[in-house]
Parts: C-alpha cells; sequence; structure tokens
C-alpha cells in the first residue's frame, strides 16, 4: 500500500518487492546490535565519547579515529567512532525518561552479550534492551 502511495512503483519499472533482502557478501562477517536503554539523566557528550571509547576494549575493536560527539539542539546529542571492522553510532534523546540508542555494525565477530551488559551498566540504565539484527 504505501509503495503505491509514496509512487514506488512508478519508480521500479520491475516492480520489486522493497522489503526483499539478500546477503550480498556471504564471505563477508557482518554483525549488528541495536542496544536502548533509559537513564535518570540524557547522556551528554563527554559521556558518550568516554563510553565508546570503552566499548572498543569491551568488544576488542582497533580504534581508526577518536570518538565525536555533537547536540543537535532539542533533539538530543549523537555521536560515533570508526573501528578498523566498521563502527558504532551512538544517539540520546530528551525524552521522559531520556533514550539512548546505539547502533553497533561490525565486520569482525564480538559477544553482543558481553556488549549489552557492559552498557547496560556503564549507564546505570533503568531498562534496557537489544536486539541483533542479522545479514
Amino acid at each position: 500500500m504505501c509503495r503505491k502511495a509514496c509512487g514506488f512503483e512508478s519508480h521500479h519499472p520491475h516492480n520489486y518487492d522493497l522489503h526483499m533482502w539478500k546477503n550480498l557478501a556471504p564471505n563477508l562477517i557482518r554483525q549488528r546490535i541495536i542496544i536502548e536503554g533509559t537513564t535518570k539523566e540524557i547522556v551528554e557528550p563527554e559521556q558518550i565519547k568516554s563510553y565508546l571509547l570503552e566499548l572498543a576494549k569491551v568488544c576488542d575493536m582497533e580504534i581508526l579515529s577518536e570518538p565525536e560527539a555533537h547536540s543537535a539542539h532539542d533533539m538530543g546529542y549523537g555521536g560515533w567512532i570508526h573501528w578498523k571492522s566498521s563502527g558504532v553510532a551512538f544517539y540520546s534523546y530528551p525524552t521522559n525518561p531520556p533514550l539512548f540508542t546505539v547502533d553497533c555494525y561490525t565486520c569482525r565477530p564480538f559477544s553482543a552479550e558481553k556488549a549489552f551488559e557492559f552498557t547496560k551498566k556503564y549507564f546505570d540504565a533503568i531498562e534496557c534492551v537489544y536486539k541483533e539484527i542479522g545479514v
């Protein structure tokens, strides 16, 4: 229904199913995890950068560039770190209670459970969940 309403059908002459997924590089390891949690206070840029450095250690990843974090003004904060095997994006939102989201993507295996437990403890999360995204 959305494809028709959004006009996608007219732009896709082969009428591909837009939800189709295929592993285009089966010999390349890819691992994704999304971690979300709520905290007492919004996670700010300095804490984001410190967390990203520590997460690299927990996941045994090689850091290629120092983490960055910036204000998105009334939308909260965002940051990221570049690892040799990909990286992590981090977002914090001024919701009630404050929410954070970690989006980790790597081409090297790591323990999702260790990353989750570390994150939950690091932020003293009120509530914390995670989901691995398969390829």
